[in-house]
This record gives C-alpha cells, structure tokens and sequence, in this order.
C-alpha cells in the first residue's frame, strides 16, 4: 500500500468503529424486550413471510449468527412473555418449529416505527442524495463482504433479521 492508500484504510477503520459506538435511536428496550429479543422477534417475522410454518431454532440460530443455546433462551423467554408461539413440526414430530404471536407482531411494529422515526433525523441531516448516496455505498460494502465471505466458506455472510423497507418508504 502506498501512503495515500494507507491513510483512506485508517480512515476507513476509524470510520467502522465510530459506527459500533453510536446510540442508535431504535436500539433501546421496546415496552421492556431487549434489543436482542427484538431481533429475534424480528428474525422470525421475515422468516414466517416466505414459510408460514415458522422457523426451527437451528434455522434462527444460523439467520441470527448466534448460538442455537442462545436462541433457546430467547425463544423461552419470548414464549413465557407470549410474542412467540412453540409447536410441533406437522411433517417431523421431534422438530418444533417458532411462530410470532400477535404480541409479537405488536413489538415488531412498534420497533419498526422507533427505528425509523430514529432514522428520520439522519435522513433530514444528510439531505435526499446525500442519504441515498450513503445507502448505495452501505449495500456496496455488504456485497464485497458477503462476496468474500461466500468465497471463504461458502456460507452467508449475514441474514438479517431486521425488517427491509418496504419500497415504497
């Protein structure tokens, strides 16, 4: 690398972990769920729109990149709270599969509206282009490390269980 190349890296790095240490609006208990229950919460509910059925805790423990034991924890607690729903497979009796309750989907919203009435601000600060400039350069950054992660291990980098916007907002 030369000087020129090193110094955008530092400051590529530097730009990172400012990142990791920012309040995000949004990321804060909702109505007492966690921000991790949230995501958990959230993990399903994108889940459940392509397979109703729910999701077995291995498969949100490998959309949530957390350990399956971590994610039994969270689905207990979220069952005893009622946002989540435990029941047997219908096709295989040994698996259980997870659903989102009523309650749960209740948190989800109120979290999706926190996280965007969080995310307002900025958008007002940075200006239309300016954000939009922004978001094409965040999913840039996502496609060279998803690529070099597939190239690596041949696994998914990350799924999300955050919500997508919806296109029209």
């Amino acid at each position: 690398m030369n000087t020129e190349n090193d110094a955008d890296a530092l400051a590529l790095i530097r730009a990172f972990r400012q990142l990791r240490h920012i309040n995000w609006r949004g990321q804060h208990a909702i109505e007492g769920y966690t921000p991790g229950e949230t995501m958990l919460l959230f993990c399903v509910r994108r889940s459940q729109q392509d397979n109703p059925r729910g999701l077995k805790p291995s498969e949100i423990s490998q959309h949530m990149r957390i350990a399956t034991p971590s994610v039994t924890q969270l689905v207990n607690l979220l069952v005893a709270r009622g946002a989540l729903a435990r029941a047997a497979d219908p096709t295989d009796r040994r698996a259980v599969r997870i659903t989102l309750t009523g309650e749960g989907e209740r948190v989800t919203e109120l979290a999706h509206q926190a996280m965007r009435q969080g995310l307002e601000g900025l958008m007002q600060h940075l200006g239309h282009d300016r954000a939009r400039l922004l978001v094409d350069l965040l999913e840039d950054v996502f496609q060279y490390y998803s690529a070099q992660a597939a190239a690596d291990t041949d696994a998914p980098f990350c799924e999300s269980g955050a919500p997508d916007p919806k296109p029209s907002e």
